[in-house]
């Protein structure tokens, strides 16, 4: 995993290799790179394999399903939003006989050929997940 910084436009590059974790690495260079807040603008590459959740019911709180999927997997995109150095990434897949497949980014997405990503860091915003309810669901919020 190598990262790239454009430091007149605080966009970030992130270069990631075979067998790299995808949000684990997103998660990574978030620290190395002192992205506290930050807008992941674009990802693409291919999987290995990928872990993702959707939701499956309309109540609220939703009730969540975790789908293991066995690559090769084309990552047609993604993006997402970081705070607090922690990335929350929506991505779209497509399989193998052209089926897609998109939600909620999990760890143990793996890496097959490689992903290209960009991510934009806000400089003048900091923000947060803070839950506002009852429900484990965090809300973004600014910090001062």
């Amino acid at each position: 995993m190598e990262f790239f910084e454009d430091k007149e436009t605080g966009v970030v590059v992130v270069a990631l290799r075979y067998g790299d974790g995808l949000l684990e690495s997103l998660r990574e260079v978030a620290k190395k790179a002192d992205i506290h807040t930050g807008v992941v603008i674009s990802g693409i590459g291919s999987l290995r394999k990928g872990h993702i959740h959707t939701v499956v019911s309309n109540r609220y709180p939703p009730t969540d399903e975790y789908i293991q999927l066995e690559g090769p997997l084309e990552i047609a995109q993604f993006g997402g939003i970081i705070a607090d150095y922690q990335p929350h990434v929506h991505i779209s897949l497509m399989t193998l006989d052209r089926m897609y497949l998109g939600g909620h980014l999990e760890e143990g997405c793996e890496i097959l050929a490689l992903s290209e990503i960009s991510i934009l860091r806000l400089k003048g915003l900091k923000l947060q997940r803070q839950k506002v309810d009852e429900t484990s669901i965090a809300h973004l919020r600014s910090v001062e």
